[in-house]
């Protein structure tokens, strides 16, 4: 349906950023007043007003990010939209040149004395890590004069991932497919939601195969986008005087290059080969003669399945997670499902996926697409760890201090994932119940995170290496890269069908920096949280729920550490990978004791 046929019930409450328009414009008008007045006020920073220049920054960080939600959620319910679309073009536009004013600040701000430092902390001690971040910069920093130009270029270099969503959901368009002699729909969200976890096996492969063939038609243009995407970070990454793009991109993460490498190469080391006997197991249940990579995603028990309400999956939701203590269900979780902070409508030119978003000065914005099936209980559950990290972090933090790291963000979501798991494999009626929500556990939470994203991860580490080398990347040099790491992955396991090659297309995360690979760090933190979350007491609940309100405070390690985890050992990988592994191993003595193989 078009987005204004959808129940309005099924849609978030965007009035919540802002009831109309006129309201929103206001505040980019308000947003250019601050702007220039914050540069006539603090452009010659000193010891007596540094202070003062960071309050009022912050004042402009937070309307910034109002502004900016509102123009880019709106986009993501409906890329047809041609007012919306207008909107956002209209906004990145604007602050480029706000942004462009402001960036003088962190270069004045590094070049204060220790004196200074210490009087703004003297202040508001919450500053340390924040300054900290600064004086690391310094030596990357440029003139204020080319500052202030390479703020008026960010349109320009954050085009790319607009360029991509043009291209994905405006302009490619799907034909109906045929499948055991029907014609079946088929669309990103319809693909990714419905077909690849679909029972029946023509219907996944032929699906897997159309979805294939359109998205060929576009790798070129596909390849052109990113290929000029992973240029402009080279380029950046030199004219800041890095050494090579990974150390630029892990230095916004506070990342040391180490903990990188290490982990992308122990997860190659020790994931395959439970995940290969996990694609047996489907093989088997499915009684496949080879299994291919369109099957992947499908149950090991297909003819069972369990459908769920969206009211009842709030409702299970609230129960599962009670564990978080009653302000977090109160405030979060019930706030939620009752005040419309999810909008879960199927629509077309709605992204495909699901995020949830938390601008300072309101509530958290979820998307997703709602199926009716249990497998959504545990991505509304992540995405609300989302909404529960940015409720505990804006309410007691400032606007400059709540930016958490990209290493550390998919901790909150994938732990409330694990634990809702958990509940529902506590509370299971039968074996048949318990498998399936074991398989969901492999299926949905450890696959997606633990598998695709660390595929898409390995695959981003070798095209980083080419373009530090030099080179420029064709769509032939992206499906061989990623061929190959399939390939690598999955032995001779799985059958690498036609069209495997072309999955780095689908993924929007290649246009966040290195973001693929913090979800294993993410769901590796989740994975240990949770634990304690469920067979912890009271003490550990009231300290995971003070990380959550640290925000940025601290760095992603740091953070990790307050946790109770070690993320600079591989140690925490390893025994995620492990725990892997005995899920798949208890999948495999419930499919032989329920007689499925």
């Amino acid at each position: 349906m078009k987005r204004n046929e959808v129940d309005i019930n099924e849609t978030w409450k965007i009035e919540d950023i802002y009831e109309n328009d006129d309201l929103f414009f206001k505040d980019v008008e308000k947003l250019d007043n601050l702007t220039k007045k914050f540069k006539e006020n603090y452009e010659n920073l000193n010891k007596e007003n540094a202070f003062d220049a960071i309050k009022d920054y912050e004042e402009i960080l937070a309307i910034i990010e109002k502004t900016y939600n509102y123009a880019e959620i709106t986009l993501e319910a409906d890329n047809t939209d041609i007012n919306v679309q207008k909107r956002y073009a209209f906004l990145t536009q604007k602050l480029a040149n706000f942004e462009s004013r402001c960036s003088f600040f962190d270069l004045s701000l590094a070049s204060l004395s220790l004196d200074s430092f210490n009087e703004i902390l003297k202040k508001d001690s919450s500053y340390k890590y924040f300054i900290e971040k600064i004086k690391n910069k310094k030596s990357h920093m440029l003139s204020k004069q080319t500052e202030e130009v390479m703020a008026k270029l960010s349109p320009v270099f954050d085009s790319f991932y607009k360029n991509y969503g043009d291209m994905k959901f405006s302009d490619i368009s799907f034909k109906d497919y045929v499948a055991n002699g029907k014609n079946m729909p088929l669309s990103y969200n319809i693909f990714e939601e419905y077909t690849e976890y679909d029972k029946d096996t023509e219907v996944r492969r032929n699906g897997f195969k159309s979805f294939s063939d359109e998205i060929r038609k576009y790798q070129n243009t596909n390849a052109s986008i990113y290929n000029s995407h992973i240029q402009s970070e080279k380029i950046i990454s030199n004219i800041r005087g890095y050494n090579s793009v990974f150390d630029y991109l892990l230095a916004k993460q506070d990342v040391p290059r180490d903990v990188y490498e290490n982990q992308i190469d122990v997860i190659m080391e020790k994931l395959p080969v439970h995940m290969r006997k996990y694609a047996k197991i489907i093989e088997k249940s499915q009684k496949l003669e080879k299994i291919t990579y369109a099957d992947l995603k499908t149950s090991v028990d297909p003819e069972y399945e369990v459908e769920i309400s969206f009211k009842e999956a709030g409702e299970k939701i609230c129960d599962g997670l009670s564990v978080l203590g009653d302000e977090y269900v109160n405030e979060v979780l019930k706030r939620a499902f009752n005040e419309r902070w999810i909008d879960y409508a199927q629509n077309d030119g709605k992204s495909n996926g699901a995020f949830c978003t938390t601008p300072y000065l309101t509530h958290a914005f979820i998307l997703t697409s709602f199926n009716n099936k249990m497998s959504q209980v545990m991505t509304l559950a992540h995405e609300l760890g989302h909404a529960g990290q940015g409720y505990f972090t804006n309410k007691t933090q400032s606007p400059l201090n709540c930016g958490m790291s990209m290493y550390f963000v998919e901790s909150p979501s994938t732990g409330n994932e694990i634990t809702m798991e958990k509940y529902l494999l506590k509370n299971a009626k039968d074996d048949r119940e318990k498998l399936y929500i074991l398989n969901t556990m492999i299926s949905k939470t450890y696959y997606h995170n633990f598998v695709t994203h660390f595929i898409e991860s390995y695959f981003q580490r070798e095209v980083y290496r080419k373009v530090d080398k030099g080179e420029n990347l064709t769509a032939f040099d992206l499906n061989t890269i990623f061929r190959e790491t399939l390939e690598k992955f999955w032995g001779k396991d799985v059958l690498l069908t036609e069209g495997c090659e072309l999955t780095w297309m689908r993924q929007p995360h290649y246009y966040m920096g290195l973001y693929p690979y913090t979800y294993a760090a993410g769901l590796t933190i989740g994975t240990k949280v949770s634990e304690k979350l469920v067979n912890g007491n009271k003490n550990d609940r009231e300290n995971w729920l003070r990380v959550l309100s640290l925000g940025s405070t601290k760095g992603p390690l740091d953070l990790a550490k307050e946790a109770g985890i070690d993320m600079t050992s591989t140690k925490p990988i390893e025994e995620t990978i492990d725990y892997i592994g005995n899920l798949i191993d208890e999948i495999d003595v419930l499919c032989k004791k329920l007689k499925i193989y």
